[in-house]
């Protein structure tokens, strides 16, 4: 499993913080799954929202996330879950 971190700003002008994270599997290996998960920078975690999770191009999972608490910021997770790729040889009689 491979994986991302990124912080999610407090909000500013109005606006929510937001944050964009990506985790991606090595070369020789393919994407089978993934997810996200956000951890509050505060008590307050009704103020911080994973918006999406999902995969995207090649072998990626994307995530995205928003932060409403105006005196703490928070981190996004993202993950992917990557398989080996092997040969698979048949045999016959």
């Amino acid at each position: 499993m491979r994986g991302q971190v990124s912080t999610i700003p407090a909000p500013s002008g109005g606006y929510p913080g937001r944050a964009v994270s990506v985790a991606e599997c090595p070369d020789g290996e393919v994407l089978t799954g993934g997810g996200a998960n956000v951890t509050a920078g505060s008590s307050r975690a009704d103020l911080y929202q994973l918006t999406s999770s999902q995969p995207i191009s090649g072998q990626k999972w994307w995530a995205f996330a928003t932060n409403m608490d105006s005196g703490n910021s928070g981190t996004l997770h993202s993950y992917a879950i990557c398989a080996k790729v092997i040969s698979v040889h048949t045999f016959s009689n």
